[in-house]
């Protein structure tokens, strides 16, 4: 679903800004003479907050996790720092903007942006983007190229909205502490699934908006490692029409040899792998890998 405020001239050509968050991976200022801006979540650790991208990276994050046992929390940009950047597009001349929050079952970024756009008076479209990092980036930046293109917003919404309804994310979490202390999961839960040495196999819900749910549970990774490929094969993901990307957090031999095993099931699909960004990281533990699919646009 996506949420749209007109305004006068609706017939006329906008000129439209799209606005994300760090979720979605692209460097802040980066693309802002592509017409993008993005807004930093927020990391907090040992009670001091951090911008992501900003004042810390994923590696420096996932890094002190590993070697520190730290308790990370993450939260969305605040309502200063929306208002702040939506300002700054005000200021530019956009006409309107176009909200690509990260998953609403993972965050309140896309309330934040409503309200902050409300603030600024500006109209703004949000779409709930029902994931984040690889799939959350190729949305931003098609939804900036299909502006380029002179589309309107309701237009570019509609496309959006097909382009996630054609799309997944499905994680493994060797190490369930970090789940546990987010409140992912039950201490409970967590302590059993240790004790029977289970690899939890993942999904985000899109019923629920991008919600974590639980898809399977093996015993091996190389079993868990093999469900995520099978699960994107019953999605009907192919090599011609998706894109996928590879995301982990410091575990980059064991995301390579799932490289290896899309490649092999599916075929020579476009294929990016990375660190997950640490908004997302941080609850699954270093050892934690997604994997996202996308259905490309083809207009």
């Amino acid at each position: 679903m996506f949420y749209n405020v007109k305004n006068k001239g609706d017939c006329e050509m906008k000129k439209i800004a799209i606005l994300s968050d760090s979720g979605c991976q692209i460097e802040l200022e980066k693309y802002e003479n592509q017409d993008i801006f993005i807004v930093p979540l927020c990391i907090t650790m040992d009670n001091e907050t951090y911008l992501d991208q900003k004042d810390i990276t994923s590696i420096e994050v996932f890094e002190r996790m590993e070697k520190e046992n730290l308790t990370v929390k993450t939260s969305q940009p605040s309502t200063g720092i929306l208002v702040e950047v939506i300002q700054k597009i005000k200021d530019l001349k956009y006409d309107e903007i176009i909200g690509l929050p990260i998953a609403t079952g993972l965050s309140s970024t896309l309330n934040g942006m409503k309200v902050a756009a409300d603030m600024v008076d500006i109209p703004i479209t949000l779409i709930d983007t029902k994931g984040t990092a690889g799939n959350h980036k190729y949305l931003t930046l098609t939804a900036a190229k299909l502006a380029h293109e002179g589309k309107s917003s309701i237009e570019i919404a509609e496309i959006l909205e097909q382009l996630v309804e054609n799309s997944g994310t499905i994680i493994m979490a060797p190490n369930l502490e970090h789940l546990k202390k987010g409140g992912r999961i039950t201490p409970a839960v967590a302590m059993l699934a240790g004790m029977l040495k289970i690899v939890p196999v993942m999904e985000l819900n899109y019923s629920l908006g991008g919600k974590i749910d639980t898809l399977a549970k093996v015993r091996t990774i190389s079993k868990a490692r093999l469900t995520l490929v099978n699960r994107m094969i019953e999605k009907g993901v192919n090599f011609k029409d998706y894109k996928v990307t590879i995301e982990h957090v410091l575990c980059e031999e064991s995301a390579s040899i799932l490289k290896d095993l899309v490649i092999e099931k599916i075929g020579n699909i476009e294929l990016e792998l990375r660190e997950l960004p640490a908004v997302v990281g941080v609850h699954m533990g270093v050892g934690g890998i997604g994997i996202q699919y996308i259905r490309k646009y083809a207009g």
